[in-house]
């Protein structure tokens, strides 16, 4: 089987998957955001990639009637029924303000909110940063552990949670298991439309978790392998050292779907997937926000970068990356929260880099409490 062409470029150290930068101004409600301190790890040069902002596109993927729309849209609509009602008697305008679009109600917003926690440590930190920025909008809410990613779905389909966190990967092959997309755009717009028609999601972030193949530089350099492009004839070569996130974000199948067929594959942990690279040459298969790859001295092999906003669609002139987009993102249900709590979800969206959930899950693993992590950020950044 062929590989997948993509874009040819040098490996970079993998200190540049968490670089410090500086932070993005808050954006104005409505404002396009430019491309801020969000670094794509995934990015072919060895220069810093930055990866688009999508903060303030707020909750812009919702099925409605198999048609991406945007929440843009309804607000215009609804204010102009508002502005009608407001022409005839206020009989009807109660009545009509009755139906008003929860988007533009100013109103103290839902009593009783639960987010879920998935599994790992990720789960739980993330329900954490998203509960607290729903609380500083005055409502109460809770955070419920249901289990693994499985149980928290079906408690959100079963309203007894209201929302919860993931990953636009992985929650796109939750719902539907034989989608092809890899760019971010392409994988957040398949899940809008793979979504059942009560569950919406707000835009996702920059930071992410994607699937990362990492070397020594001294093996990179021995076999000469600076991308996954290079890598097509080496795979049969190399032993992938994966751990169980890279095998959930589909980074096995994504490289068997490129003809890299391994001489062996073991599945470790995050640390030992560094060490097996570093020490004996095997091929590291981790996901970009692990706390083992921060400072750690090996090689991020290169992908092919996602469009920036605008591209239109990947096609024979803009190749998709490999691995499939894992940003994070809110998944909750449909016309639950107010203008208030769209503006939080927005927030995060905005601020949250791959470095900074880096950074916040090795605090946690190094065993700080996850909410008050969590707090400390969103102290930070509110």
């Amino acid at each position: 089987m062929s590989w997948r062409s993509t874009r040819s470029s040098r490996a970079r150290s993998i200190r540049a998957l968490h670089p410090p930068s500086p932070r993005p101004l808050r954006p104005r409600r409505g404002q396009r955001v430019s491309p801020n301190s969000g670094i794509a790890p995934h990015a072919p040069d060895g220069a810093h990639i930055r990866a688009p902002d999508r903060g303030v596109r707020r909750c812009r993927a919702v099925r409605e009637d198999d048609t991406v729309t945007t929440n843009s849209k309804r607000t215009a609509r609804g204010r102009t029924l508002i502005a009608a009602a407001a022409s005839i008697t206020a009989a009807v305008s109660t009545v009509l303000a009755g139906c008003a679009s929860p988007v533009l109600d100013d109103a103290p917003g839902p009593s009783g909110v639960v987010v879920g926690a998935g599994a790992g440590t990720d789960g739980e930190l993330l329900a954490h940063l998203y509960a607290g920025a729903l609380r500083r909008t005055g409502i109460d809410v809770t955070v419920r552990d249901p289990g693994d990613r499985a149980g928290a779905l079906a408690a959100l389909d079963s309203a007894e949670v209201t929302l919860v966190p993931g990953y636009t990967g992985r929650l796109l092959r939750y719902f539907e298991p034989a989608a092809p997309q890899t760019d971010a755009e392409d994988v957040f717009t398949a899940l809008g439309r793979a979504l059942p028609t009560d569950l919406t999601v707000a835009d996702y972030a920059t930071a992410q978790d994607r699937a990362v193949l990492v070397l020594s530089d001294a093996t990179s350099t021995a076999l000469g392998v600076t991308d996954i492009d290079a890598m097509a004839g080496r795979c049969a070569e190399l032993t992938v050292a994966a751990t169980a996130a890279f095998t959930e974000s589909g980074g096995l199948d994504a490289l068997e779907s490129v003809g890299c067929v391994p001489a062996a594959v073991e599945q470790v942990g995050d640390a030992e997937a560094v060490r097996a690279a570093r020490g004996r040459g095997a091929l590291g298969a981790l996901t970009t926000a692990s706390p083992a790859l921060v400072g750690a001295d090996v090689v991020a092999i290169a992908d092919a970068p996602d469009r920036s906003p605008g591209e239109g669609e990947t096609g024979e002139d803009t190749r998709a990356p490999v691995f499939p987009a894992q940003n994070v993102v809110p998944l909750f249900r449909r016309d639950v929260f107010g203008e208030r709590q769209l503006d939080a979800l927005s927030m995060i969206a905005g601020e949250l880099t791959t470095a900074d959930l880096a950074g916040m899950l090795g605090r946690v693993d190094a065993g700080e409490d996850s909410a008050a992590v969590a707090d400390e950020w969103l102290g930070e950044h509110v």
